[in-house]
Formats: structure tokens, sequence, C-alpha cells
């Protein structure tokens, strides 16, 4: 039913073409031209009942394209599997605009990964990186807590300072009419984080609970409600609490602060956390030294067209992340030749990557059973509260695409220790703070 040909056209590019035969051409026109008898009706003709010729002759063209779309839909796979061919990227079609007497034919323009073979492992010199947490490590995030840490005591008759939090209750008015969004009941405002528009903390400084005042204020010309943006507003308000701001002056009180039984509980939890961080790190490390001396050693010659196909990806992700953290983007961004320097360097390092890593994998039979994976899961789910676990693995197992996530991910580091067990390294140990201002500065 499928014949193909396959072409080389140079390095991993190949001509694959297809022929199909007249029979399954004529099965799909026929199923289409019955789909379309179907649900066409013309004057003097019952829905349904338009003799053959005429329904050939007033859609004969509709009916030729979706005939071809849908030989296209059915056989794609089909021919590609034919054609013994595992694509890298997403094949080019092209359907001649003279066919054959006999049948349908289209032609794939398909791209393969490299065949690579990587060079012996065990000639491979890099640093393999140890992480140590210190106790001036842990005494640093003990010293964050301290700065950061606030709880507030609420106080009878207090007067409000900046720092001091208050409890509101206020209504928002433009002219004489409440505005939508305006209103807000047993609202905690720190006067003097900012919080709200500019100069309504001001106006609460000296207040105490029970009284009632009005502020007056100017939204910003750039604030996010258009409708009110540059717009005098008055706020009238109502001060319920007026509480002080209390810091920790000891270990021990901040542990009481942030639920520990004491500083030595405190300091353990610190610990425990800090050596999740250094592990991580460590690996880090280790990994970008491995993937660079892989490069290093290695020449793999790729595509141009799987690297713009990465490129687009590539770009798309950096889109979504750059939006998420807020920025606007701009077309003058994409169209930079820094940027796109960058992203094609990110796609030419990934997918010389991909294409060793996956040679090593195959070399060495590199697996991921499925209790690494339930492991790591559970290993996941402990950033959740006890009562969210059970519920973030099952919700994590129901998705494809982040079950497929954690498999690779699982993989890359099996492919990681693989590497390091054969090569060359030399152990290279720094403190946990080291590395992070090592990070800080690339």
């Amino acid at each position: 039913m499928i014949q193909t040909t396959v072409k080389k056209l140079g390095d991993n590019e190949h001509q694959v073409d297809v022929q199909i035969a007249q029979s399954e051409y004529d099965r799909i026109h026929a199923e289409q031209s019955s789909k379309l008898a179907g649900s066409t009706k013309l004057p003097g003709f019952r829905q349904g009942k338009m003799p053959a010729d005429m329904l050939k002759k007033q859609f004969g063209a509709k009916l030729h394209e979706d005939t071809v779309s849908e030989l296209l839909q059915t056989h794609y796979v089909a021919a590609i599997e034919a054609s013994g061919l595992t694509p890298a990227a997403q094949p080019e079609l092209d359907i001649p605009a003279v066919q054959p007497g006999a049948g349908f034919a289209f032609t794939m323009n398909v791209v393969t990964w490299p065949d690579v073979k990587v060079k012996a492992l065990s000639k491979l010199k890099f640093n393999e990186t140890e992480v140590e947490v210190t106790d001036a490590d842990i005494q640093t995030v003990v010293d964050r807590l301290m700065e950061s840490q606030v709880k507030y005591a609420v106080e009878d008759g207090r007067v409000a300072e900046k720092g001091d939090q208050v409890v509101i209750d206020f209504v928002g008015f433009i002219g004489d009419e409440a505005f939508e969004g305006g209103k807000g009941e047993d609202a905690p405002l720190v006067l003097g984080a900012g919080q709200f528009i500019p100069g309504f903390e001001d106006q609460l400084m000296g207040k105490k609970a029970g009284d009632d005042c009005t502020i007056e204020v100017t939204f910003p010309a750039d604030y996010q409600a258009n409708h009110l943006a540059g717009k005098a507003a008055r706020f009238e308000t109502q001060v319920k609490s007026v509480a002080k701001s209390v810091k920790a002056t000891n270990n021990d009180e901040l542990a009481e602060i942030l639920g520990f039984e004491n500083a030595d509980a405190l300091n353990a939890d610190a610990r425990t956390r800090l050596d999740a961080e250094s592990e991580d790190a460590a690996k880090q490390g280790t990994r970008e030294a491995a993937f660079e001396a892989l490069l290093e050693a290695n020449e793999v010659s790729l595509p141009d067209r799987l690297i713009e196909e990465d490129m687009k990806a590539t770009t798309q992700r950096l889109t979504q992340n750059m939006q998420q953290q807020g920025m606007e983007l701009t077309k003058e961004m994409f169209e930079d030749e820094a940027f796109k320097k960058e992203v094609r360097e990110r796609s030419v390092k990934g997918l010389k990557l991909s294409v060793l890593m996956q040679s090593i994998r195959d070399e060495a039979g590199l697996e991921v059973e499925d209790a690494d994976i339930d492991s790591e899961i559970e290993k996941m789910a402990t950033q959740y509260p006890a009562e969210q676990k059970d519920q973030f693995v099952s919700w994590i197992k129901s998705q494809k695409e982040q079950m497929a996530s954690v498999r690779e991910r699982l993989l890359e580091g099996k492919c990681v220790e693989y590497i390091v067990s054969q090569a060359k390294t030399k152990k290279v140990s720094m403190t946990l703070s080291e590395w992070q201002e090592a990070q800080d500065k690339t």
C-alpha cells in the first residue's frame, strides 16, 4: 500500500519519496464523498441524495483536497516508519503539483540525529565538586532569619509609627462615588512597607485603635487599573488595632517565632536544608564540568534545520520565562544580534549534549526503573505539607509531560554518574557560601 524510496541529500538529511496505491486513494476519496454528500443540500435534491457525478462536478477540487489531507494524516507516520529513519525534527512535506497516473505521491525531507561514537570516557579529565556546609553557613541563615522574621504584638492605646502593623477597614471614593476594588475589611498594613499607594501609609502615622480618619491620595499615573490612574481619591478609614513589631534578640526567641522548640532545633533544621542544597550544588558543579569536558573531547556536526527548529523552541521558552518574571518584551529584543547569538549557542550546546548523552546511554545500557521514579516523586513531595503530599503524588503521576521530565532528569543523573565513574576526576572542595558567591559572579 505504501512504497518509500530514500535518497541521502547530505549528512543527516534525507529525501523520502512516498507512493500510495490508487486503491487507497479511491477508498478515502469515496469516504470523503459520502461525508460531503450527507451534509450537502442543493435545490432539487434531498440531502444526501445528490448524484455522484454532480457531486464531483460541483466539489471535485474540495474532495481532492480533503482526500489528500486524510491520506497524509492516515499514512504520514507509516511512511516515516517504512523509511527506516528516525526524524530529529518535524519532516518537511512537499506534494508535487503533477501526480503520477495512478496512486498518490508526496515527498518528505527528513533530518536525523547525527550518529556519533563518543571517545573513550576514561580519557576525560575534570573536577568533581564537593560542597561542605559549615557552622558559618548555618549562622548566615540564622542571621538572615533574625532580620526578616517579625511578629506583631497589639498594644492598647498605642500610637502608630513606622514599622507598626495596623489593621484597618476602608472604603475608597472618587468624588462622591465608591469605586470597585476600593473596599477592605480587617486589612493588615505595615506602615512604611509601601504596600499601598504613595501617601496612604504616611497618613496613618499617629493614629490609634478606634480612630476614624479620611485619607486623601492621588493614584499614580501609571497605576495598573486604568480607570483609577492619575485620579484623586479619598479613603474613609477606621483603625481597628495597632501592633508593635517584635524581633528576636537571640536564637531561642527566633526559634519560638518560627515554631521550633529551641535554637538547637532551629539550627538542626537549617543544617538539613543546607545539606540538601549543598548536595544539589555539588551535583550541579560536577555535571557542568563533565558536560564541558565531554563537549571539548567530541566533535558533533548538527544539521542547520535541526538547530533552527531548536532555536525556535528555545526562544519560546525564554519568552515564557521573561513573561513570568514580568519583563516587557519588544520586537527589537528578538531582532538583537546578541540575543540571537545567545539563543543559537544555547541550542547548539544543548543539541550536542543530547546526541552525546544518548550515545553514552545506549553504549552503557543505562535505564531508569519505575522504583527510581517513585522514589524521586516521594522526595519531591516532601516540600508539601503532610496533608497535601498524596494529592501531589497523584497529580504528578497523571501528567505525562511531568513524568517524562522526571524520567529524563533521573536518566541524565545516571549518565553523569557513569561519566564520573569512567573519567579521571579531581575532587575540589568548597564551602556552601563559597559556592554561592561563585554562582553570583556568573
